[in-house]
């Protein structure tokens, strides 16, 4: 049988992911082609996402959002 200290244990990461709001899940197939997508443009301007400016973020971020627009009409369209 477990102690009520081993329970505490065991069921600590419970604890944690609710303080947090909760459990985080791995990233989709979708999300992963879009970091991808994302990052490659990020590349092709020679910018650090993570050291970016906010200006240099938002230029990338728009960027890539109008491409992964363009790709699901692609998509659709077919």
């Amino acid at each position: 049988m477990l102690t009520k200290q081993t329970l505490d244990q065991k069921y600590q990461i419970d604890i944690l992911a609710e303080q947090a709001g909760g459990y985080c899940a791995a990233p989709s197939e979708r999300e992963m082609e879009y970091t991808d997508l994302l990052f490659s443009i990020c590349a092709e301007h020679g910018i650090r996402y993570y050291s970016a400016t906010k200006t240099e973020r938002c230029f990338v971020e728009e960027l890539a959002r109008k491409a992964w627009e363009e790709r699901e009409n692609e998509r659709v369209e077919l």
